[in-house]
């Protein structure tokens, strides 16, 4: 197998050997929930039962009497298996048992670091698809710069009324939406947009900013009202009229952010809800959302391309670049997750330069092993 950390490996023998302390056990167990290779090998390894009887026949197989038997049976010859030779025959599978052994480990412990990213990897271009109302899809693929679905003028025949949209790792996307709403997609993002009379709305996954087209309700009357337009994140809700915002949401409900540039929007989660001015932003804190003042300058990175860090834990950079550069992430050593960060860098920046960036701090070092960075902290 590829790309198994020394310690892992460490860790998989003691675990039958002598067993695991607590902390080696959860160290094991977040690295058996990463990847399904990675549960697939400790499966295997948890199976240990079987392999030992496996290993067990092999070493009370007796060589010489099958092949005393074989010359009874077809050479009508009687045979008596002298002491050393009935050694000699236990001496073999051991050998063969140490084969294996020596195989598996080989075999597991085949890992050659490199000590720059793999040059193939780049940073997201323009990727994802557009699922229609209408079941048609569009795909967005690299080369192209916008996809838009906004209403030519009055031709209503033209109308798209709802859509998904979904970019991969290493992918992003910028699109007009049916109503003229902008928007900047970043890697690993649903967007589902639906319109009706009344309000227009998006179920997000992932980050996207927005610059919110006006729109206005179809029953003004002689003072026109803007028609709603709503971000549901998860249990959040962030309603706007006519602006420019940011919004993070992910499964993790503590990554949630809602930055405001321009007009105002209220966020709201339960009976609790904030109004935003521009120049702030919302947060969660122990599960619940917060106002802070913030650089809307530094907050417009997704859509002047860059990444802005700040003092931000490993955990939250890595996710960012791993879905950015659509590579995997391994943690050598899990305490350095908690490190924290501060940094501004241009999304179009190589992977060698981000991460040169990092270690530079002083507080990590990387090695790279194809699409596979491994972290690991500095003594």
């Amino acid at each position: 197998m590829e790309q198994i950390p020394q310690h892992i490996i460490y860790l998989l023998s003691k675990s039958k050997l002598e067993g695991l302390r607590d902390d080696e056990k959860l160290q094991l167990d977040l690295w058996r929930s990463e990847t399904d290779a990675n549960k697939g090998l400790c499966d295997l390894v948890d199976n240990k039962d079987q392999m030992h009887a496996d290993l067990d026949g092999i070493a009370r197989y007796d060589w010489e009497e099958s092949f005393a038997l074989f010359e009874q049976d077809y050479l009508n010859t009687s045979y008596t298996k002298p002491f050393y030779k009935r050694m000699l025959s236990y001496g073999i599978a051991a050998a063969l048992i140490g084969l294996l052994v020596l195989f598996f480990v080989h075999h597991l412990s085949n890992t050659v670091y490199q000590e720059i990213p793999d040059k193939d990897i780049q940073p997201a271009q323009m990727m994802g698809v557009v699922r229609l109302g209408n079941g048609n899809s569009i795909s967005m693929v690299p080369g192209d710069t916008l996809l838009s679905f906004a209403s030519p003028g009055k031709n209503k025949a033209a109308r798209v009324g709802n859509l998904f949209a979904v970019t991969p790792k290493g992918g992003k996307m910028t699109m007009l939406l049916p109503d003229g709403t902008k928007v900047w997609m970043n890697a690993k993002t649903q967007l589902d947009y639906y319109e009706v009379d009344s309000m227009r709305e998006v179920r997000l996954v992932g980050e996207a900013y927005f610059e919110v087209a006006k729109k206005y309700l179809p029953w003004a009357g002689e003072v026109p009202k803007l028609k709603p337009f709503v971000v549901q994140a998860g249990k959040i809700h962030v309603s706007v009229l006519g602006t420019h915002f940011y919004v993070k949401s992910t499964k993790n409900l503590e990554d949630f952010k809602t930055t405001l540039y321009e007009g105002k929007v209220r966020v709201r989660q339960g009976e609790r809800q904030i109004i935003l001015l521009p120049g702030e932003e919302t947060y969660i804190k122990v599960g619940q959302i917060e106002r802070r003042t913030t650089d809307p300058d530094l907050r417009n990175a997704l859509k002047d391309g860059y990444f802005v860090f700040n003092a931000e834990p490993l955990a939250v950079v890595m996710d960012e670049l791993a879905a950015w550069y659509n590579v995997e992430v391994v943690y050598l050593d899990n305490r350095v997750k908690s490190e924290k960060f501060e940094a501004m860098l241009s999304r179009n920046s190589s992977l060698k330069d981000i991460i040169n960036v990092l270690e530079s701090t002083g507080k990590i070092r990387f090695k790279f092993k194809g699409k596979t960075i491994y972290v690991e902290k500095t003594t």
